[in-house]
C-alpha cells in the first residue's frame, strides 16, 4: 500500500533475505535483542551461521512464537482493537546438511507438523514436566556430550556438564538462539584441559585434540522448580515443604507436559530435530541420544548415508577387487574401516529451514478469526487496565454497578452498609473506540445445598463504561494459563485421615491449559491426557507464570553455590546506645547495646527505650523550634513562646490576615508556607526512632546536629521565599524532619482543580540521601509515577534510574526541587507517557490509541480523589480543602458538563471553557457514561460544603441511567 508505514521487525521474526547477486532468497531468524531504526539485522540461517543484513527491503515472512494467551493487534491497524490468540498451527520445512559441506542442504520434507518431530533433547529451560502428582518447570539442563575426533584411531571422549565447558566452533555459530546447545554433527571446541579431564571411551587424550564433532547428546540431569501438586494445588509453602528434590538425576523419567500453550514450544529456523518413531519415513533413525548403527535404506531425497560422502560401494566379489585387496596394505584397510565406523556412529539431525504459522484470534468485539497468517499480527504489550477481552471476569466499580448489585442480592431502599455487595460479570465484548463493554452480570441463585451463588445469565446483559469495571482477581485466569484440577472438598478435608489415591506415571488428567473462557462463566480446559472439558472457576487453580530468571532468583543461591557462607549485611548507620539504669541518656560508640541484647531483655525493655526516645525527641524539639524565628513573619513570631498549641495559633492568625483576599486563581486564607504542629496522621510519624542519634547530638550541641539543623533551616527559607503558585507546604516545629505538601492540579491537564498531598521525611543522613516522599493515594493509581501504595517514582528521589542532574545531588538538590519536579514532571498533560516503556510511543498509532483512555481514566480518578479528600481531609489542611472546593467546585462541575458534550479531557482553560483543540478528538462514550455516574456524588459533596454556583447543576442528581448521545 502506497504511503503505508513499514511493518516493524522484532527479535525472532522470520524474514526473507533478498540477494542482490541473483541467488535465491533465504529465510532467516532475526536475533537482534532490540531492533532500532536504522540498525542492521543479525539473521540466523538454517545451517547455524549468522549474517548481517540491512532492514531495507526485508519482509517479515512468519512469526512462529505466537502461543495461546498472547495479546495481538493487526499489523495494518496498530491503533485498533486487540485480540487474544486462542489457537496456533505451524508447518515446518526440513532440510539436512551433509557432513562435508554445510552449505549444501538436501530437502527432507515440507509442511511437517511439529507433533511428528522430536527435538535433540526433549527437555529445555522453561518447559513443564510432570513427575507423578507433581508439576514443575525446568530451570537448568545438564548435558553429557560424546565428542568424536578426526584422528585415524577414531578417539571418542565424554564431556559431562558440557554446557559449561564446550562451545560451538566458529564465530558464526549461534546455537543459544535455537532449541538446543549441542546436536550430533556439530563441531565443538573446549580446549585441551577440558578434554584431558574427560572420560575417554575410545583412544586417549592428546594435546592436539582441541576440536571435535558431537556424536551423542544426552541429558545427565535437570534442576526443576516444582510449582504445583495434584493434592496440594499451587500453595507455595506446602509445595516447598513436601516437593521432590529439585535436582533430578534421571531426566528420562520425567514426563513432558504436552501443550502448545507453554514455552518453549514454538519452532523456528535453525532448530534441530528428528522424526518420531511412528511417523519417521522408512529407513530413518529415531534415537539421537544413543548411537545409531542401523544401516537401513535412505529415505527418498535424503543425503543421509552411513558411509563417508566420498566413499562408493563396490562389488567385493569380483576378481579384480580380490586382487586389489591383496595388494592393499593392512594399515589402509584398518583406516578405512575406522572411518566407516566413525561416520556410522551418529545420524545428523534435520534442521528447520522455514516455518509457516497461522493463528486463531478472538477480538475484543467478540468476533473470532481463524487461520490468520502470523506475519499480519503483532504482539501487543501496551494494553491498559481497561483493555478487556471477551470471557474475562470483571467486577463493577461504578456507583450504578454497586446499586444494581444491592438490588440483585436483596438489598433495597438505600440500606446503609460500608461494604456493599460487589457486582460480578463476564465480558461479552468491548468497543475500543467507545470504551464501552457489554457485560453479562451474574444472577444470584440458590444451590442444592441452600447457598446463594452467582450464575451468569444471558438475561442480565448490560452495556457499561470500561472505566466502571475492574478485573476480578479472585477469578484471575486467562487463555493459555496452565491449571491444575482441585480435588473435591470432601476428599481434601479427609486427606489427613486417608492416603491420597495412587497416581500412575502417565496420569496427566489433573493438569492442563485453558483453551476457552466461556460466556456462561465456566472455563474450558484441555487436560494433559488430551481430553477437553468444561469446569467451574473454583474447580481449578492457576499456576502463576514466572520467567526462568524470576524462578532462579526465588530458588536461592544454592543453584550456583560457590561454597562461601553468606555474610550478614553490615549496618553502616551510626547507632546510639541508651542506658536506662539511672534514667540518663548516654552515647556509647564503642560498647553499644546490640539488637540481640535488646531482644533478650524482652518487650519491657523495648517499651522503655521507646519512651525514653520520645522524651528525648520532645526535649530536642524545643531547641529545634528556636530556628523558626528565622523563617516566619513578624505576625507569627509575635505568638512565639506559647504552649504546644502555639503553632496552630500562628497558622490561624496567618489565615485571618489573608481572609479578605479575593484572588480566584488559588485558595485564599491559607499561607503557601507556614510552621505548625505535626499532625498525627503524617505517614512518617513513627520514624522518630531514626532520629535518636541526630537529636541526641543536637541536644548536646555537637557539630553533626548543628549541620543538619542548619541545612533544614535553609530548606525552610527556600520554601518560604520561592514556592511557586499552586504548591502549599507545612513544616513542623516539633518534628523538623517532617513536611507536608499539597499541589493543585494545573489547567490543561487531567489533574485540573484536584489536590494532591505528599508527606516528606528528611532522614538522619540528609542531605547525603534524598528525602523520603509518600503520596496520599487513597488506593488510586492516578499516575505512572504515583503508586497506589504511596511510592513516588522519581529519579530525584533515587526511586528510578537517571543520570547527572536527574539524580539527587547533596550539595545542589533541595526539597523545593522535589515538589516542583512533581508538579512539572509528574502531573503532566499526557501522563501516559510518564511510563518509561511508553515514552517511545509518542506520536505513534499505539500511543494515540492509549493516551486518550489513560487521560480519561486519570480524570475520573482525580474526581474520586476529590471525594475522598472532602470525606477525610488531611490534618492541618481541612480549611484548604474546604476553601479550595468552595471556590473551584463550580469549575469542576462546569468542566464535567463540557466533557459530557464531547470536549477532550485536559483541553479546557482555567475557567472550564473549551479551547481551540477541545473538539479535535472527542472523548469516548464510555468516559461520558462513567462521568455521568459520578456527577451526582460530586454535586452532593460540593453542595454539602457550600460551594459557589452549584445550584445550576442539581439536574445531575437525576437517576444515573441515561441514553448516550453522539459527541458534538
Amino acid at each position: 500500500m502506497t504511503g503505508a508505514a513499514p511493518q516493524p521487525i522484532y527479535c525472532f521474526d522470520l524474514v526473507t533475505i533478498r540477494r542482490r547477486d541473483g541467488a535465491n532468497d533465504e529465510r532467516g531468524l532475526v536475533i537482534n535483542s532490540s531492533v532500532h531504526v536504522g540498525k542492521r539485522l543479525r539473521v540466523l540461517l538454517a545451517d547455524g551461521t549468522v549474517v548481517s543484513a540491512s532492514k531495507r527491503g526485508h519482509v517479515v515472512a512468519d512469526r512462529s512464537y505466537f502461543r495461546p494467551g498472547h495479546v495481538v493487534v493487526a499489523a495494518s491497524d496498530r491503533g485498533g482493537q486487540i485480540g487474544v490468540v486462542t489457537g496456533v498451527a505451524t508447518a515446518l520445512d526440513l532440510v539436512r546438511f551433509s557432513s562435508g559441506d554445510r552449505t549444501q542442504a538436501v530437502a527432507v520434507a515440507r509442511g511437517v507438523s511439529p507433533s511428528g518431530l522430536r527435538r535433540v533433547t526433549e527437555l529445555s529451560e522453561g518447559g513443564y514436566v510432570v513427575s507423578g502428582p507433581w508439576l514443575g518447570r525446568v530451570l537448568e539442563v545438564s548435558h553429557d556430550v560424546d565428542v568424536l575426533f578426526d584422528d585415524d584411531d577414531g578417539a571418542l571422549c565424554r564431556v559431562t556438564g558440557a554446557e559449561h565447558k564446550l562451545e560451538a566452533a566458529g564465530i558464526n555459530n549461534w546455537t543459544r538462539y535455537t532449541d538446543c546447545l549441542f546436536y550430533p554433527g556439530q563441531r565443538v571446541t573446549g580446549g585441551s584441559s577440558v578434554f584431558k579431564a574427560s572420560r575417554w571411551i575410545r583412544g586417549y587424550w592428546k594435546p592436539t585434540r582441541r576440536t571435535g564433532t558431537v556424536a551423542r547428546v544426552d541429558m545427565a540431569g535437570v534442576v526443576v522448580c516444582w510449582v504445583a501438586s495434584m493434592e496440594l494445588g499451587t500453595s507455595k509453602p506446602l509445595i516447598q515443604a513436601s516437593a521432590p528434590p529439585a535436582y533430578q538425576s534421571c531426566p528420562h523419567r520425567l514426563e513432558i507436559f504436552p501443550s502448545v500453550a507453554v514455552e518453549p514450544s514454538h519452532w523456528c529456523v535453525g532448530d534441530r530435530c528428528f522424526f518420531r518413531c511412528h511417523e519417521h519415513p522408512q529407513g530413518a533413525c529415531c534415537n539421537s541420544a544413543a548411537p545409531c548403527l542401523s544401516s537401513g535404506g535412505n529415505q527418498s531425497g535424503s543425503s543421509l548415508s552411513l558411509l563417508p560422502p566420498s566413499t562408493t560401494r563396490k562389488d567385493t566379489s569380483s576378481p579384480s577387487m580380490k586382487s586389489h585387496r591383496k595388494r592393499t596394505r593392512m594399515l589402509g584397510v584398518k583406516r578405512t574401516l575406522r572411518l566407516d565406523q566413525r561416520h556410522a556412529e551418529f545420524e545428523r539431525p534435520m534442521s528447520v529451514a522455514d516455518t509457516r504459522t497461522t493463528v486463531d484470534v478472538l477480538w475484543q468485539d467478540g468476533t473470532t478469526q481463524c487461520g490468520v497468517p502470523s506475519a499480519s499480527l503483532l504482539l501487543f504489550t501496551a494494553s491498559n487496565e481497561h483493555d478487556f477481552i471477551p470471557g474475562e471476569h470483571v467486577v463493577g466499580t461504578g456507583p450504578s454497578a454497586t446499586a444494581n448489585a444491592l438490588g440483585a442480592f436483596g438489598v433495597h431502599g438505600g440500606a446503609a452498609t460500608d461494604e456493599p455487595a460487589a457486582r460480578f460479570g463476564v465480558v461479552r465484548s468491548l468497543s475500543s473506540k467507545d470504551q464501552t463493554v457489554c457485560v453479562a452480570w451474574s444472577k444470584p441463585t440458590t444451590s442444592a445445598l441452600g447457598a446463594v451463588e452467582a450464575v451468569v445469565d444471558g438475561s442480565c446483559d448490560e452495556t457499561v463504561s470500561a472505566y466502571d469495571l475492574a478485573r476480578n482477581f479472585d477469578q484471575d485466569f486467562f487463555y493459555g494459563d496452565v491449571v491444575v484440577r482441585l480435588r473435591p472438598a470432601e476428599i481434601a478435608q479427609g486427606s489427613k485421615k486417608k492416603p491420597a489415591a495412587p497416581t500412575t506415571a502417565h496420569n496427566l488428567s489433573w493438569v492442563g491449559h485453558i483453551v476457552d473462557l466461556c460466556d456462561d462463566g465456566n472455563v474450558q480446559v484441555k487436560w494433559g491426557d488430551g481430553i477437553i472439558s468444561k469446569v467451574l472457576p473454583h474447580e481449578i487453580d492457576v499456576v502463576k507464570y514466572q520467567t526462568v530468571s524470576e524462578m532462579l532468583h526465588e530458588f536461592g543461591h544454592w543453584v550456583y553455590d560457590n561454597g562461601e557462607v553468606d555474610k550478614p549485611q553490615e549496618d553502616t548507620s551510626q547507632e546510639l546506645a541508651i542506658a536506662t539504669d539511672n534514667g540518663s541518656v548516654q552515647g556509647n560508640n564503642e560498647d553499644s547495646v546490640g539488637e540481640s541484647n535488646v531482644e533478650e531483655e524482652g518487650p519491657e525493655a523495648m517499651r522503655t527505650i521507646r519512651a525514653v526516645t520520645r522524651a528525648l525527641v520532645r526535649l530536642a524539639s524545643e531547641a529545634f523550634a528556636r530556628g523558626k524565628r528565622y523563617l516566619v513573619d513578624d505576625t507569627a513570631t509575635a505568638k512565639e513562646g506559647g504552649d504546644s498549641g502555639g503553632g496552630g495559633d500562628r497558622s490561624n492568625t496567618s489565615r485571618e490576615a489573608e481572609e479578605g483576599a479575593t484572588d480566584d486563581v488559588g485558595p485564599f486564607r491559607f499561607r503557601r508556607f507556614d510552621v505548625a504542629q505535626c499532625p498525627m496522621d503524617h505517614h512518617f510519624l513513627d520514624s522518630m526512632e531514626q532520629l535518636v542519634f541526630l537529636q541526641f547530638n543536637q541536644s548536646q550541641g555537637t557539630a553533626v546536629g548543628r549541620k543538619w539543623t542548619k541545612r533544614v533551616q535553609k530548606e525552610w527559607k527556600a520554601l518560604e521565599n520561592d514556592l511557586p503558585d499552586a504548591i502549599y507546604v507545612r513544616v513542623f516545629e516539633d518534628r523538623m524532619d517532617l513536611l507536608r505538601a499539597v499541589i493543585v492540579g494545573a489547567s490543561g491537564t487531567p489533574y485540573h482543580d484536584g489536590l494532591f498531598f505528599f508527606d516528606l521525611h528528611l532522614p538522619p543522613s540528609y542531605p547525603a540521601e534524598p528525602p523520603q516522599v509518600n503520596y496520599l493515594s487513597f488506593g488510586l493509581h492516578v499516575n505512572p509515577n504515583l503508586y497506589p501504595s504511596g511510592t513516588v517514582c522519581l529519579s530525584l528521589l533515587n526511586t528510578f534510574g537517571g543520570q547527572g542532574t536527574e539524580l539527587w545531588l547533596p550539595e545542589a538538590s533541595s526539597v523545593l526541587q522535589v515538589v516542583v519536579s512533581i508538579q512539572g514532571l509528574v502531573l503532566t498533560a499526557q501522563p501516559y507517557y510518564n511510563e518509561p516503556a511508553h515514552g517511545d510511543q509518542a506520536g505513534t498509532a499505539v500511543g494515540r490509541r492509549n493516551e486518550l483512555p489513560y487521560g480519561e481514566n486519570t480524570y475520573l480518578l482525580t474526581l474520586q480523589t476529590m471525594l475522598h479528600l472532602l470525606r477525610r481531609p488531611p490534618a492541618g489542611f481541612e480549611e484548604l480543602v474546604a476553601d479550595h472546593f468552595r471556590r473551584r467546585g463550580q469549575h469542576v462541575l462546569r468542566a464535567c458538563e463540557a466533557y459530557l458534550e464531547g470536549c477532550l479531557v485536559g483541553t479546557l482553560d482555567g475557567e472550564a471553557r473549551a479551547t481551540e483543540g477541545s473538539r479535535e478528538r472527542p472523548c469516548s462514550a464510555g468516559f461520558r457514561l462513567a462521568l455521568r455516574n459520578v456527577l451526582p456524588r460530586l454535586v452532593e459533596a460540593f453542595a454539602g460544603i457550600g460551594a459557589q454556583g452549584c445550584e445550576q447543576f442539581h439536574k445531575f442528581q437525576a437517576p444515573t441511567t441515561f441514553t448516550l448521545q453522539p459527541a458534538v
